[in-house]
């Protein structure tokens, strides 16, 4: 059977960026390489306190020896930044899964435009990275409300000066927001267009792009995305270890009929993105709806909070 992967990371050293997003250059504990990973990718951390986090890597890909990650501190989230903020001091040993990638970048793309709205700049960066050194074609937009809350400011300001990125300030005011149908431009076959930052971010860049085929638009969100339930039939779950059937209505995801019966899972994108909600099943037939896990994987695990049955019924082992 194959078991849940787990890689740890020693904190060597913080950067604060701005006044609420810190970096943090994580480590072999034993000087060893880390697993490799392509722009775009995340880690997902296992907290002290059982939550887990899933953030972008921004470092360059081609450096093996570190990895480094961005969080923002959110007062008002749900803990998991607090939490990074409190815990990962200089020295400390952390876990996380090995880095997964559901925002990669196209090998097949002439043109690359990249869009980024305050954190979102995060999985950017590490493109950027892989794309400079690839001498490949692309342009990169960043949007925030003021310079000192621009992270990585140096680092953009650079590209802007060289003609590749271009920084769009509003102050905080809708009126002053960038025309998102001008950052994006018209539908080329050779041009594929990527976008992660906040939710209206996101939403203006879904109208800019309805036009353009699918294959060529690559997003990634901080909040779980309307779900289409459309199709979606009922199922029961058993679990292994008591003999229990859990019925899942229509519309309604494993995670929380799990939830409702006492299971407490671990989550943290909620749309199979990060793969921290990854269960193994012994029975049935998943209708595997994530991004994060590999052909392998899914033999023998589903991620709970996206996926449902093909079958009747299925049989996890919880």
């Amino acid at each position: 059977m194959l078991s849940r992967p787990e890689i740890l990371l020693q904190v060597a050293e913080i950067e604060v960026l701005t006044p609420r997003v810190s970096t943090y250059r994580l480590v072999s504990p034993h000087g060893e390489r880390l697993p490799a990973w392509s722009a775009g990718a995340h880690l997902n951390f296992r907290l002290p306190s059982g939550r887990t986090r899933c953030y972008s890597l921004c470092s360059d890909p081609a450096n093996a020896a570190e990895y480094w990650v961005a969080v923002q501190r959110e007062e008002n989230g749900e803990g998991g930044s607090l939490e990074v903020a409190e815990t990962f001091a200089r020295g400390v040993v952390v876990r996380a899964d090995p880095p997964r990638n559901g925002f990669p970048l196209a090998d097949n793309a002439r043109q690359h435009v990249l869009i980024a709205g305050g954190i979102g700049i995060t999985p950017i960066i590490a493109m950027i990275h892989h794309l400079k050194r690839a001498k490949a074609s692309y342009f990169v937009h960043v949007c925030a409300r003021s310079l000192k809350e621009v992270a990585f400011r140096e680092f953009i300001q650079a590209e802007v000066a060289a003609g590749r990125a271009a920084l769009h300030l509003d102050g905080n005011d809708p009126a002053r927001r960038p025309d998102m149908a001008a950052l994006v431009g018209d539908p080329d076959e050779g041009t594929h267009v990527y976008a992660c930052g906040p939710a209206g971010l996101l939403r203006a860049f879904d109208r800019a792009t309805e036009s353009w085929p699918r294959e060529q638009i690559h997003v990634e969100s901080f909040t779980p995305e309307a779900r289409q339930t459309e199709g979606d039939t009922p199922f029961d779950v058993t679990i292994s270890s008591t003999g229990k059937t859990i019925h899942v209505p229509a519309g309604t995801t494993l995670l929380a009929a799990l939830k409702a019966a006492g299971h407490d899972i671990a989550t943290s994108c909620r749309q199979g993105i990060c793969g921290s909600c990854m269960v193994p099943y012994l029975a049935g037939e998943p209708d595997h709806r994530d991004q994060a896990l590999t052909d392998d994987e899914r033999r023998e695990f589903l991620t709970v909070c996206c996926s449902r049955a093909r079958s009747a019924s299925l049989t996890l082992d919880l």
